[in-house]
């Protein structure tokens, strides 16, 4: 083969080699743009999930009502609002913690999720309420929600000059006084408390003349002294109470929560953090 020959193999062997290298830069941009315009799709799909989905749980008590006592598939909507306030419901946040699938079907197959909950002052305290912890995802969006935690009490705040007119002691302004209806069946199922940070004088009263008088501060379990003062199934008592401040409250507990019986007066704050990734 002569010179000439050999110019023109190498010629097309180059033009083949730099035309590959070009093709390779073209394919590689057009991936590079198409990751890059579906990571954009998939991080505006999982903000609005996030979104969507701890707005649900915050503000909608769930479907159907009180849910958070049936069998898992009776439940069509996990919502944990409490039924009598804007608080947060430990029970149906503890129904979820004790079933952490509830809300998969929230979620799109290939996205992972965690719910978890934490006291405001101490993140190490982190509770995982559904799903599971992420780890090793690429793409982690989080959002996060300051809540309080309805502990399910009945609850009735004390003031004075509260009611006084009903008071048949005739207690001056100083006292706050009030009847109940109460019943024997409601003292074998849960326990009554008076809440106070104050050192109070309470008197308990029936319909009969009978009274117990007693003094104390903090948590007062009253059980023992109403069913002393309960002659029939249903009673009206009378609950007078002196204190220094308005911080008292007649607390009726059905669900054997004593150890948060001191959120009565200052409320712990929490945190609801949800995340989602891919």
């Amino acid at each position: 083969m002569n010179n000439k020959g050999q110019i023109i193999i190498t010629d097309l062997l180059l033009y083949i080699i730099v035309l590959t290298i070009i093709l390779g830069l073209i394919i590689f941009s057009m991936t590079i743009l198409n990751d890059s315009q579906v990571t954009r799709i998939n991080n505006k799909q999982l903000n609005n999930l996030l979104d969507n989905s701890l707005e649900t749980l915050t503000e909608t008590s769930g479907l159907p009502s009180k849910w958070e006592y049936m069998d898992n598939d009776d439940i069509k909507t996990v919502g944990l609002k409490s039924d009598n306030n804007n608080f947060i419901s430990y029970q149906k946040l503890m129904k979820l913690k004790n079933n952490k699938h509830l809300l998969d079907s929230y979620f799109p197959s290939g996205v992972a999720y965690e719910l978890t909950l934490y006291p405001k002052n101490n993140e190490n305290s982190r509770m995982l309420i559904a799903g599971n912890y992420l780890s090793n995802q690429k793409q982690v969006f989080s959002k996060s929600e300051i809540i309080l935690i309805d502990y399910g009490y009945n609850i009735t705040s004390f003031y004075k000059d509260n009611n006084i007119n009903s008071c048949y002691y005739n207690h001056n302004k100083d006292w706050a006084c009030k009847p109940f209806t109460i019943s024997k069946s409601l003292l074998n199922e849960g326990e009554y408390y008076i809440i106070t940070n104050d050192n109070i004088e309470y008197i308990l009263s029936n319909t009969y003349s009978e009274n117990i008088t007693q003094n104390g501060k903090g948590i007062i379990n009253i059980n023992n002294n109403l069913k002393q003062l309960i002659k029939n199934e249903n009673e009206t008592i009378y609950l007078h109470i002196t204190s220094h401040n308005n911080d008292t409250y007649l607390v009726y507990d059905k669900n054997n929560m004593e150890e948060h019986l001191n959120n009565v007066i200052k409320p712990e704050v929490y945190i609801l953090n949800m995340k989602v990734a891919i």
